[in-house]
């Protein structure tokens, strides 16, 4: 027996005891959730080692076709057109635009707290 084999057997041993001694002091709910646990993992390795070798096949079959030429066809190829230098808009209002504020036309605001009048009836604003 190798040294590696040892220390596998040596490992085994400890969870198995360990398992032992915890599994002795739960409760039989603490129990149920472990064993709930522990099955739930061991139903999900099936579906994650599925999905991992169908993402796998896809992804060779990817780079396969890469390697012949062939373009990937699942996304057209992007074509970018420069346009020219922007026109400039003549000036006056335009319907959809926003106005342009005038200078100099600003009012003073007047603000008021919702919620404390004690403030707002000593001139707070």
């Amino acid at each position: 027996m190798g040294f590696s084999r040892l220390i596998v057997v040596i490992g085994l041993v400890f969870v198995i005891a360990l398992a032992a001694v915890v599994g002795s002091r739960m409760s039989a709910e603490a129990m149920a959730v472990v064993v709930g646990v522990v099955c739930g993992v061991a139903a999900g390795i099936p579906t994650s080692v599925l999905l991992l070798l169908a993402m796998s096949r896809r992804d060779r079959r990817r780079y396969d076709a890469a390697d012949r030429g062939v373009p990937y066809a699942g996304s057209p190829p992007v074509v970018v057109v420069q346009g020219g230098a922007p026109q400039a808009l003549p000036p006056g209002q335009y319907a959809g635009y926003w106005p342009a504020v005038t200078p100099g036309a600003g009012e003073q605001r007047q603000f008021q707290v919702v919620g404390d009048e004690e403030l707002a009836r000593d001139g707070w604003r």
